[in-house]
């Protein structure tokens, strides 16, 4: 299932880390408001593969891809996910904070390819995004293409 969490900005860690907290399978995080050294102490766990968009890091599961590369933000996430066995999800911390490096059309576009991918390699995703920041064209296409959404 593809959820989609729409939510006040001061609210988006709170909700990203009790969301990847509930997945009791392997999985990928994709860190783009927070880097890795601010979420490490609350998601200690080997089952979880990080891809930082804000800082580099020596740790064996994080790397890190720079926010304005949607090519290899997407590469990652495919690459990661494959390199991890049975049921898995995917969890992006704040999707919206994309459109900061990118234009709000690229990352629509982005949006749409990411998540028909997501939808052939059957990954339970959460996606988070601010209820203030998102560009109105990129929360459409969300709310139309998650199987869920949530406002909190």
């Amino acid at each position: 299932m593809i959820k989609l969490i729409v939510t006040k900005s001061e609210k988006m860690q709170g909700l990203f880390l009790s969301s990847v907290k509930k997945f009791k399978s392997s999985g990928v995080c994709v860190l783009v408001a927070k880097p890795y050294s601010a979420v490490k102490s609350s998601l200690k766990s080997s089952r979880i593969f990080f891809i930082d968009t804000l800082a580099e890091s020596s740790e064996e599961n994080v790397i890190h891809v720079p926010p304005s590369n949607l090519t290899a933000l997407s590469i990652a996430i495919n690459q990661a996910l494959q390199s991890l066995e049975g049921k898995k999800f995917l969890a992006f911390d704040s999707f919206s904070t994309l459109t900061v490096r990118n234009p709000p059309k690229v990352v629509s576009k982005f949006a749409l390819f990411l998540l028909e991918r997501i939808r052939s390699w059957d990954v339970d995703t959460v996606i988070i995004v601010s209820k203030e920041s998102t560009d109105a064209e990129l929360l459409a296409i969300l709310k139309q293409s998650v199987d869920k959404v949530e406002e909190k």
